[in-house]
């Protein structure tokens, strides 16, 4: 909060844009390279501020090997870097079926206005980012967008919460579909929180067979990479962000046997595993009188 803030109000002073001017997404000019510069300095600060440095100074503290902690090592088997890849574009039509069920969810006139114009503003904020069709610009909001939140999100969300949750329940799964419902409400785009929770579940799962949160950050990467890449080739998409990326009339079939190769996939990496709770937590022997141990 603090970095924010005082990166926050030095973006003010470096570019001449005001927190005002950037409080209304209708002011934001996708010409002014003053602006794109200070949107894309919060992109930093909250990628350093909210998650990276919290998470890093967290492990620190909580253990002798705070990078060992975080998850960040090799996975147990190499394959399990191409199996993360694979499981990410194979789960795409089961995320894009759920995603279009839930923008049929009725929750009421007075809060589905709420919602839906949430989802507007976080529109506009994608469609500013991605207005303009450069290579550089592509490799920008490649590092920008997908790499800062495969990255600082992995980091938190399993790295952390994740490994925390596990260890409070002593099961996986809870730790990970917990982790995957509070990773999804964190974005507050409820018209796409069932995909996302569905896709936090599916990252949770590589990062827990893997034994590596690499291989949850590149699958995390590849996938936005994959969305900021389409939408490049295709700038129509910006203006429907209701489009589906397949065809609407074999999306359920897609779906299905999307969501089938998915399971398999992701049986595949617990048949070769050797994650287990034991086995990740055998280092975590707190004293009893040690109230604050994660």
């Amino acid at each position: 909060m603090i970095l924010t803030l005082v990166g926050s109000i030095a973006l003010t002073k470096i570019t001449g844009v005001s927190l005002l001017e950037v409080k209304d997404i209708a002011k934001w000019n996708a010409n002014d390279p003053k602006m794109i510069y200070f949107i894309r300095g919060l992109l930093l600060l909250q990628f350093l501020g909210l998650f990276l440095i919290p998470s890093l100074l967290f492990a620190y503290f909580s253990d002798p090997k705070p990078l060992n902690y975080l998850g960040l090592k090799l996975p147990q088997k190499n394959i399990y870097w191409l199996l993360a890849i694979v499981i990410m574009f194979v789960a795409i039509p089961a995320v894009e079926y759920v995603g279009a069920i839930n923008q049929k969810i009725n929750f009421g006139t007075a809060t589905h206005k709420w919602m839906k114009g949430m989802e507007e503003e976080a529109a506009k904020q994608i469609q500013f980012m991605l207005s303009k069709h450069t290579p550089g610009e592509l490799i920008t909001n490649l590092i920008f967008i997908s790499l800062f939140a495969g990255v600082g999100e992995e980091i938190f969300f399993r790295g952390v919460l994740q490994r925390m949750f596990i260890r409070a329940f002593k099961n996986p799964w809870m730790g990970i579909v917990l982790t995957a419902t509070i990773f999804s409400a964190f974005h507050f785009q409820f018209f796409g929180f069932f995909p996302r929770l569905a896709l936090g579940i599916v990252l949770g799962a590589i990062y827990w067979y893997s034994g590596s949160l690499w291989a949850a950050i590149i699958a995390h990467f590849i996938y936005d990479a994959f969305i900021i890449v389409l939408v490049y080739f295709n700038p129509s998409m910006l203006n429907n962000p209701d489009q589906t990326l397949m065809n609407p009339n074999t999306l359920l079939p897609m779906a299905v046997g999307s969501v089938f190769l998915t399971i398999v996939l992701l049986w595949l990496m617990r048949k070769y595993s050797s994650a287990s709770y034991r086995q990740v937590y055998k280092d975590d022997n707190p004293s009893e009188l040690d109230k604050l141990s994660f």
